[in-house]
């Protein structure tokens, strides 16, 4: 039986194991699969490595390479994750990695000569974006490129990221992938309840882009924002909404009319994908930012609708489109659903069974 090693690094995670380790009651998109594993043909552990708590021991001595290296880069390197955990490591036959944070970190023990008879498997989130932050940076470029070079297989969001992936980074193809993120369907669902008069909007990640929805924001409209990020509601409509439960959110999803997920201009992250997968199996139309990685898997006017990334004008008038139109949302909400069904946490452990068995 194999032995399969999941490596996450937040709080999600740690949120799901201490409250919910039966993964009942919640949702459970962000174990990328885990719970849906054949236990039968696998046997499946984790770790969860720490990061918000306080740095000690060979935490505090890491951090001495991951300042600078995030500062550059605007992504951590748990370089400690190997030492800490290193039992648990070695005693696996494939190492997954959930995001680019803790695939460099393993990657980083594998340049040093650990993890030699492990396969790793690294799925890809920001990195592809990030290079703008240090594509002149030739030595924080070459430490990355090294380890990436040691992944046995790197896993992209979407084909197009894909392809910039393997040319920004001078990839061998054949190592690089293309996995699909899904959402918790058996969580994330309609429920019966009835609607209410206002626009909804989730977000905390560095991309979403709030005061682009501020300002479109129609003046006799009510929306409604979930975050911790400081939002300048510039006199308008808006109630700003945060640490809210997830059944909570389920119910915000079917309350209300449809959900805008802003972003600012990107090339290759998938920003927003999660909340959108969640509004759309929660049978809700979607109004988000144009970025290729999404739109190569919804097609405009048939499961969402897009706009042009920080033009409050485009939105605005996406906004007023969506809202004035009650077929429209009846359409929009149906097709996505229908679409949203393939792409569900059970799903990604199925792309990730037929990868082991690939490679």
């Amino acid at each position: 039986m194999k032995k399969i090693l999941f490596v996450y690094r937040g709080q999600f995670q740690k949120k799901i194991m201490g409250i919910a380790p039966d993964f009942k009651n919640m949702p459970t998109e962000f174990l990328y699969g885990m719970n849906f594993f054949d236990k039968e043909k696998f046997k499946i552990d984790y770790i969860i490595a720490p990061r918000t708590e306080k740095r000690k021991g060979i935490r505090k001595l890491a951090w001495i390479l991951e300042f600078p290296f995030a500062r550059i880069s605007k992504i951590g390197l748990p370089s400690e994750i190997y030492s800490i955990y290193k039992d648990k490591l070695n005693q696996a036959d494939y190492i997954f990695c959930v995001n680019d944070q803790t695939s460099l970190g393993i990657l980083f023990a594998k340049l040093i000569g650990k993890l030699k008879k492990q396969k790793v498997f690294c799925i890809i989130m920001s990195l592809p974006e990030r290079i703008k932050y240090f594509r002149w940076c030739w030595p924080v470029r070459w430490f990355i490129n090294a380890m990436l070079k040691k992944a046995d297989l790197l896993l992209t969001l979407s084909n197009f990221v894909q392809k910039n992936f393997i040319k920004d980074f001078r990839l061998n193809a054949q190592k690089v992938k293309t996995f699909y993120f899904g959402t918790d369907l058996n969580f994330w669902r309609p429920i019966d309840i009835e609607k209410q008069n206002f626009i909804l909007s989730i977000g905390n990640d560095m991309n979403r882009d709030y005061q682009t929805l501020v300002k479109a924001l129609p003046e006799n409209i009510h929306l409604k924002i979930v975050s911790r990020k400081k939002i300048n509601i510039l006199n308008k409509n808006i109630e700003i909404l945060s640490d809210i439960s997830d059944e909570q959110l389920r119910k915000l999803y079917n309350q209300c009319l449809f959900v805008v997920i802003p972003s600012i201009k990107l090339k290759n992250e998938s920003s927003g994908l999660s909340c959108a997968l969640q509004a759309m199996a929660c049978k809700n139309p979607v109004i988000i930012s144009h970025i290729p990685a999404i739109a190569e898997i919804f097609e405009e006017n048939k499961h969402c609708l897009f706009y042009t990334p920080e033009n409050p004008e485009d939105l605005r008038k996406k906004i007023i489109t969506l809202y004035s139109d009650s077929n429209l949302r009846t359409t929009l909400a149906n097709n996505v659903y229908d679409c949203v069904q393939k792409y569900s946490a059970k799903s990604m452990a199925k792309q990730l069974e037929h990868f082991i068995e690939a490679y």
